[in-house]
């Protein structure tokens, strides 16, 4: 009787070294405020219409929202950008190749400027395919700005069908 009550309180106790504070990440905050936004529109090539989405990654959580407006970094909070990563879907024909802008604005402080432009100038007319461009930088964005995806413009103009950008960083 004695030993199995004796296992289960070392089961139950826990140490000392397991009630220490989480441990930070890589990037010395903790992983809950690690943050992904995944930030895309498409171009239906049928009916022109277009459609922004928007993902946001954190704590071990997604959650998306077709139809969204731009990312607005909330009240209290700092969003610092460490990467972005492109990626572009171009349809055959003689557009020109794409151009995509990591966008922020702030409306009531009538700012709108670039962070990040993204070129993909190396694909010929007539290609078909997914190109992908990395950024790696450090931004921070205080909150209540915006954080949004500008393309150029689309097929058949463009030789672009869908933009996506995939931001990562953490809140402050």
């Amino acid at each position: 009787m004695f030993k199995p009550l004796a296992i289960a309180t070392l089961l139950v106790a826990s140490p000392a070294w397991a009630q220490t504070a989480v441990p930070n990440t890589h990037l010395g905050v903790p992983a809950s405020e690690l943050v992904t936004l995944d930030l895309s529109v498409r171009h239906d090539l049928s009916t022109g219409a277009e459609t922004l989405d928007q993902g946001i990654y954190q704590n071990g959580t997604w959650s998306f929202q077709s139809g969204a407006k731009p990312f607005r970094v909330p009240k209290g909070r700092t969003l610092v950008i460490t990467d972005a990563q492109a990626w572009v879907l171009h349809e055959p024909g003689t557009g020109t190749p794409a151009s995509l802008e990591l966008m922020l604005e702030h409306p009531s402080a009538g700012f709108s400027g670039s962070m990040a432009l993204f070129t993909f100038a190396d694909i010929p007319a007539n290609a078909m395919g997914v190109k992908r461009q990395t950024w790696t930088s450090g931004f921070a964005v205080p909150e209540g700005m915006s954080v949004k995806l500008w393309a150029q413009q689309f097929y058949p103009k463009s030789l672009m069908s869908m933009a996506r950008i995939v931001i990562h960083g953490y809140y402050l």
